[in-house]
C-alpha cells in the first residue's frame, strides 16, 4: 500500500493522478498536526510506501508575516508523521524538501550547491522558519533510517510552477505571481508593471509534473538513501524570467523594479548532478522552462478570470 499525505495539494494531486491505487490524503482526511490520529492510521494501513508532501507553504510575504505559523504547523505535521512511521516503518519513505533550506549565502566557489552544503551556513531570513523545519525534516527522515533502519529517498526541488498554481496570492512564487499580474496588465492594457526589489536574483524552477513523474518512478524502484537536488542547469534571474512571461502572453508594455523591498535570497541554485547520475532519466522528464511557462498561461488563461 502507497500512502501520499498531501494528497490533494499543486503536487499530491498529480502524484496521485499517477498512483491510482495510492491512498491519497487530504486534510479532511487525516489531522496530520495530531499525533495520535496519524499513529492510528498508519497502524491500520500498515504502507509499505509513504510518500510525505504534506507542508504548509507560501511565498516570501506570507514568510515574513506568519513565520511562526510556518514553523509550528511544518514541525507538528512532519513529527506526527516520522513518529508514525517509528512505529510501523515503511519499505520506502519519500520525504519533499526545499532548496529554501541552503544557507542564505555563500562564497562563489560553492555554487551551484550541492547537497552536502545543506547546513554551510543560515537560512535565508525570509523564510527562516519554513527552512528551519525543512532542515528538521531533513534529519528526521535520516535519523528513521539510521535508529530504525527505515529506507528513504529525501527530494530536494527547486521552486514548483504549472498548471493549477497559486496565482496573484500570498502563497504565490514569483513565477506565479509574475503570470497573474503581467496577463492581468495585458489585458486591461496597462502600458507598466512594477516589481518589487531589483530583478536580480537568480531562481531555478521545475514543472510540477515533471517532479510528480520523478516521484512516481522513483516509488516504483528500490530506496537512494540519499537526499538529492532537483533542479534544472541552469538559474534565471527574476528580470529574466518576467521577460519570459511577458513574451509568452504577448505584453508589449514595460517591465520595472522598484529597487526596494525583499528580493530573497540572491543565489540559491542547486547542483543536479546526482539527480541525473542515479536517474538518467530526468534528462527526459524534464520540461523546457519557455515551453512550461506556456503550459501554465494557458492553463491561467482557460481558469482564472483576468477581467
Amino acid at each position: 500500500m502507497i500512502v501520499i499525505t498531501g494528497g490533494s495539494g499543486f503536487l499530491g494531486r498529480r502524484v496521485a493522478a499517477r498512483l491510482p491505487d495510492a491512498l491519497a490524503l487530504s486534510s479532511s482526511d487525516l489531522d496530520l498536526t495530531s499525533p495520535d490520529a496519524v499513529r492510528r492510521a498508519f497502524h491500520e494501513w500498515q504502507p509499505e510506501i509513504v510518500i510525505h508532501l504534506a507542508a504548509r507553504v507560501g511565498g516570501i510575504t506570507a514568510n515574513l508575516q506568519s513565520p511562526a505559523d510556518f514553523l509550528v504547523d511544518n514541525l507538528q505535521i512532519d513529527t506526527s508523521v516520522l513518529g508514525a512511521l517509528r512505529l510501523e516503518p515503511p519499505k520506502h519513505l519519500i520525504s519533499m524538501l526545499s532548496t529554501c533550506m541552503y544557507p542564505d549565502e555563500l562564497s562563489d566557489l560553492q555554487y551551484p550547491m550541492t547537497e552536502d552544503l545543506i547546513e554551510a551556513g543560515p537560512p535565508p531570513p525570509t523564510n527562516a522558519s519554513y527552512a528551519a523545519a525543512k532542515r528538521a525534516l531533513w534529519h528526521g527522515t535520516i535519523a528513521l533510517h539510521d535508529q530504525y533502519g527505515v529506507p528513504y529517498t529525501a527530494l530536494i526541488p527547486a521552486n514548483l510552477y504549472g498548471p493549477g498554481d497559486h496565482f496573484g496570492t500570498q502563497s504565490s512564487h514569483f513565477l506565479a505571481a509574475a503570470i497573474d499580474k503581467i496577463e492581468r496588465a495585458r489585458v486591461a492594457q496597462q502600458p507598466r508593471v512594477s516589481f518589487f526589489g531589483t530583478g536580480r536574483a537568480l531562481r531555478q524552477y521545475v514543472l510540477v509534473d515533471d517532479l510528480a513523474d520523478l516521484i512516481a518512478l522513483i516509488a516504483t524502484r528500490p530506496p537512494l538513501n540519499r537526499s538529492i537536488n532537483v533542479a534544472p542547469t541552469e538559474s534565471r534571474s527574476i528580470k529574466d524570467l518576467t521577460d519570459l512571461v511577458s513574451r509568452a502572453a504577448g505584453y508589449e508594455g514595460t517591465i520595472s523594479f522598484t529597487g526596494s523591498g525583499p528580493d530573497g535570497q540572491l543565489r540559491k541554485d542547486v547542483d543536479s548532478t546526482l539527480l541525473t547520475t542515479l536517474v538518467p532519466e530526468w534528462a527526459r522528464i524534464e520540461t523546457d522552462l519557455e515551453e512550461g511557462i506556456a503550459m501554465t498561461l494557458d492553463w491561467y488563461r482557460d481558469h482564472v478570470a483576468t477581467g
